[in-house]
């Protein structure tokens, strides 16, 4: 099943995709899409949608 989820991540000095897909893969999901929708001073928050069994 696909679903949606919302997630935050910690800020970085140099932002990547490669830095926000290891991140995310670090937390153990399997992401389709991610797209950053807001940030503040310590996080960048993420909508993804992954694949759930």
């Amino acid at each position: 099943m696909i679903t949606t989820k919302e997630v935050k991540i910690k800020r970085c000095e140099d932002l990547t995709s490669e830095y926000i897909e290891t991140q995310l893969k670090n937390m153990g999901f399997d992401v389709l899409r991610w797209a950053i929708t807001a940030y503040d001073d310590v996080f960048y928050t993420l909508n993804i949608a992954v694949v759930e069994d």
